[in-house]
């Protein structure tokens, strides 16, 4: 068994080497099925018991009986709030027909007895309420006493369906809350595929499906060889700077069949279901033939203090080629901890296939901004799960203090830091393996990643440090076939100790400019003029294209000398993806091929 495993295994890392070619849909569904079996083929052998390992056994017919003792095994002592929720409901729904019946009972007395909690994130409600709803559809007719919360079968399925139609209905008008997170993208697929698949009302399956459709359509027009392009939502580091490595890759190996094998937990269940990909989704998520701009408009966190807005708009700007990615949403606060502001991703040099910057900052009034706890002790709160949060080196975090301005593969990043802030500098992160990180006389930091070509023009005054990855800020690879690595392990950090900062960014590939010599040429005669004092912070700038580009922070950009009005950014925007606030609707394009999902009416329309 291993033996075969490890030759599927580099039969299929051959065929994902390189960036994936469009298959028919005859093809694409053979191939599918192969990497389920990879993705698959570990966890009815593994002896440990787990939810996972549980599913596959009741698929594939295999050892009930271990599964069986499995599932009692883990009941015993139920954990995890709704993360239990969701693996212990999509392993029962794939095996009641198979296991015996002291499990069946086993099962349903853990929903009388153990209360998960539901939660204060978008995410956990998501997989709370989509598995309270399944659950309570497999339990029906139950009184509030058969039940952990004291609410009949008929009651909690009814708030279960009110709730999840709800938060369809914001996403699909002003945009989803945690946003294109490459860390918690599973936490709203596998809810929604173990819907698709199980759901018995038939309008839940429909908008199961719909969903499904509507998460992996946004993915599949911000990704570059399984790694979502950035700005985002959440993310947690070491996994910001080693893209492949987040759960949302797994998915796009999965379904796009693209970046490195894995057989990661969070795409077990998936696997097992009858979700398929549309061809349409499919065709997007692969064809990367011709260079795009990708605009969109989610919404920042419900709001609870400090603020005049529930849900301020997110808008969201990306530009895709073949060979990178750059994107970046408008800057401030628009999610606390984890946002991503900005990023350049591109393919060279795994696992370190990223360059950005940030403010690494932290207070009291950010996270009191989104959690109800007492303003005095939230910070110890957080830190206290999210360790990275009060430091000064972190590499993830939005700040008030700072704005972009980004026109195709050109960005402008400002700072205008008030003193006394908790971080007085700003950070760029430039991975150790970069064929040449150059520092020119003329001011800009030009760096070469394969084909991908990359200049940096700080405002400011700088220091370089170098930094070695340890095994304390290395990502677990379990679950994950090594991936290639380079003796240059980490990153130079650029670091500006000056309070009104910047840099301008622009983005080229071999095919876009030719060589790196003419990139180098091109840089040293396109020198921003800035304007740094406290209040007072602007830059005009001339790109390589020949757009001129005036941004004046925080809010004032200007593009050839018109003004750049971003509330009238679309729910989705671009040559794929389009939709209109307040639509419930996305019309989905692949040139002939049209897909429009239409929530309103509940309603697929091909």
């Amino acid at each position: 068994m291993k033996q075969v495993t490890f030759v599927l295994f580099l039969i299929l890392a051959v065929c994902a080497g390189a960036y994936a070619q469009i298959v028919n849909r005859e093809t694409y569904l053979k191939e599918f099925e192969k990497r389920v079996a990879f993705v698959t083929s570990v966890y009815d052998t593994l002896q440990t018991p787990g939810y996972y390992q549980i599913a596959v056994r009741y698929t594939h017919n295999k050892e009930i009986a271990v599964a069986d003792r499995m599932f009692k095994e883990l009941l015993r002592d139920p954990r995890g709030d709704m993360f239990w929720m969701i693996p212990s409901i999509g392993a029962y729904l794939v095996g009641k027909d198979k296991m015996s019946a002291e499990t069946k009972a086993v099962v349903r007395n853990a929903w009388k007895t153990y209360a998960p909690y539901r939660g204060d994130t978008e995410n956990h409600w998501c997989m709370y309420y989509s598995a309270l709803f399944l659950a309570a559809e497999q339990f029906p007719n139950l009184p509030g006493s058969e039940w952990y919360n004291g609410k009949s079968s008929d009651e909690n399925r009814q708030e279960a369906k009110e709730y999840l139609i709800h938060w369809m209905k914001i996403t699909t008008t002003i945009g989803q809350g945690e946003f294109d997170s490459p860390d918690y993208f599973p936490e709203y697929a596998m809810p929604m595929i173990l819907l698709s698949h199980f759901a018995e009302d038939p309008e839940m399956k429909t908008r199961g499906t719909m969903m499904t459709d509507f998460l992996f359509a946004d993915f599949a027009v911000e990704h570059l060889e399984g790694q979502y392009i950035g700005g985002y939502s959440r993310i947690y580091q070491p996994a910001v700077y080693k893209p492949l490595l987040s759960p949302a890759s797994a998915f796009a190996y999965l379904y796009f069949g693209t970046g490195e094998p894995t057989n990661s937990g969070w795409i077990v269940l998936p696997a097992l279901s009858t979700y398929r990909l549309p061809e349409v989704i499919y065709n997007i998520a692969v064809d990367r033939s011709k260079t795009y701009i990708h605009k969109e408009r989610k919404r920042v966190r419900n709001v609870i203090r400090f603020g005049s807005e529930k849900n301020p708009p997110v808008y969201k700007y990306s530009y895709v080629t073949k060979d990178y990615g750059i994107g970046s949403l408008q800057g401030g606060i628009l999610q606390p901890i984890q946002q991503h502001t900005w990023g350049v991703r591109y393919l060279y040099g795994r696992p370190y296939t990223t360059i950005f910057g940030l403010h690494p900052y932290w207070s009291g009034w950010e996270v009191g901004m989104f959690f109800p706890e007492e303003v005095k002790t939230l910070i110890a709160d957080v830190v206290a799960s999210k360790g990275t949060y009060n430091n000064p080196d972190k590499w993830t975090g939005g700040s008030p203090f700072e704005r972009t301005f980004q026109h195709k593969n050109t960005l402008i990043v400002l700072y205008d830091i008030k003193p006394g802030t908790t971080t007085e500098h700003i950070d760029g992160f430039f991975p150790r393996n970069l064929e040449e990180r150059i520092v020119d006389p003329s001011g800009w930091i030009i760096c070469k990643a394969g084909d991908t070509y990359v200049g940096w023009y700080p405002l400011q005054e700088h220091e370089w440090k170098e930094e070695l990855e340890t095994p304390s800020n290395s990502l677990n690879d379990i679950g994950r076939p090594q991936l290639e690595r380079v003796k240059e392990m980490g990153n130079w950090r650029l670091r500006s100790y000056k309070l009104q900062n910047g840099y301008v960014i622009e983005v080229r590939s071999k095919d876009e400019i030719g060589s790196f010599d003419r990139f180098k040429s091109e840089l040293r005669s396109h020198v921003p003029k800035a304007t740094l004092t406290p209040g007072s912070v602007s830059v005009r700038y001339g790109t390589l294209g020949g757009d001129k580009m005036n941004f004046a922070f925080p809010e004032k950009r200007t593009l050839n000398g018109k003004e750049i009005d971003l509330s009238k950014t679309r729910l989705f925007d671009g040559p794929f993806l389009n939709a209109a606030v307040g639509s419930e609707k996305l019309t989905i394009t692949y040139k002939t091929k049209k897909l429009i999902l239409d929530f309103k009416a509940v309603k697929v329309i091909e």
